[in-house]
């Protein structure tokens, strides 16, 4: 199938080792399925949780996916549904329709219709796919989400580029802004008469080894209640390169003006052997005006227990510069994670 170019961004050598635990299941020549199940054990202390907790029903840490993909001819097809805890995700239910989408190919020309991810981001928006169980600063800098509508994209060997409109760029799970209600299931406004949503990117893959992408969204907004009306810009720019068959050095900037002034990312990941990996990021944000500032760093490894199942490890610290706790110091949050992945 054609993919979300921006989300075969996965960490070169991780995504080795990701797509040895893959378990599509072909049934026949024209469909198949796959999928994943997380489950996740943390303990989080700092500002946000006070005593250290063992659950965390966040998506990124207790969540499921199964998809079905169809191919005939030139079209492919892609339905997906994903289950979480909804009330720990402000999401109207606890299983909705993620992907919803068919693509025509011809030539150089992927055209594409129905509810799909935006570009934008080196993370995916599946946490197994990335080499760390949280996303770091610029996946809340800039803004990507599903929504519904239509794109087109012109793929050739050393370069991608694409365009799409929709009915929302800047509302998804939850709500964030708009007219999207204040409970959704990652999806946009529903309608094309206001509030449309438009964006643009282009990947190089023209230099061995070497990834750079760039890509931008735009929207005006219009509440409900007239009050705040204006437009918004956002933007991604990521750049990974293979230094050597196991290590992948990465870095990225975003940006969503009038919100987030700007937020980065630099990761490297070692693939030590075909079943385990290992990650070090330093990540950060600059709020808007100066507030919500934000520094963190941590450790990740993954490890392949077996074609299907793997663990992966995350210990991370985040500074908040801008929240100050009860003596009038920043607060610092620290974060242990241990998740199995199940792929089917």
């Amino acid at each position: 199938m054609i993919k979300h170019l921006s989300k075969i961004s996965a960490v070169a050598a991780f995504a080795v080792i990701a797509a040895s635990a893959s378990a599509e299941v072909k049934l026949n020549e024209n469909f198949s399925v796959d999928g994943y199940a997380i489950g996740s054990g943390v303990v989080t202390e700092g500002t946000s949780a006070k005593n250290a907790q063992l659950v965390n029903s966040g998506r990124l840490y207790d969540s499921f996916k199964v998809a079905a993909n169809g191919k005939f001819d030139a079209f492919t097809s892609k339905v997906s549904v994903y289950g979480l805890k909804s009330d720990a995700n402000s999401t109207a239910s606890d299983v909705g329709l993620l992907d919803a989408y068919v693509t025509y190919t011809t030539g150089e020309f992927a055209i594409t219709g129905g509810k799909f991810l935006g570009w934008m981001g080196y993370e995916s928006f599946d946490s197994p796919n990335n080499a760390f169980i949280t996303y770091s600063a610029p996946n809340n800098t800039y803004s990507s989400p599903y929504a519904t509508g239509a794109k087109v994209e012109y793929i050739v060997k050393d370069y991608s580029a694409g365009v799409s409109v929709r009915d929302s760029q800047f509302d998804s799970a939850g709500g964030n802004g708009g007219n999207v209600p204040s409970k959704s299931f990652f999806e946009g406004d529903g309608s094309f008469s206001n509030d449309i949503g438009y964006e643009a990117y282009f990947l190089y893959t023209g230099i061995d080894k070497l990834k750079v992408f760039v890509g931008a969204g735009y929207q005006q907004v219009n509440f409900e209640d007239g009050s705040d009306d204006r437009s918004f810009n956002t933007s991604d720019v990521w750049v990974s390169y293979d230094l050597t068959s196991k290590l992948t050095l990465v870095a990225e900037y975003a940006s969503i003006e009038d919100a987030v002034d700007y937020s980065w990312n630099v990761l490297a990941n070692y693939a030590f052997t075909a079943d385990f990996s290992g990650a070090v990021r330093v990540t950060g944000s600059e709020g808007f005006q100066g507030g919500n500032d934000t520094f963190g760093y941590g450790v990740a490894s993954t490890y392949v227990l077996h074609k299907n199942f793997s663990l992966k490890a995350e210990v991370t610290k985040t500074e908040n510069n801008s929240v100050v706790t009860a003596n009038g110091s920043d607060s610092d949050v620290f974060s242990y994670a241990l998740q199995g992945v199940l792929r089917f």
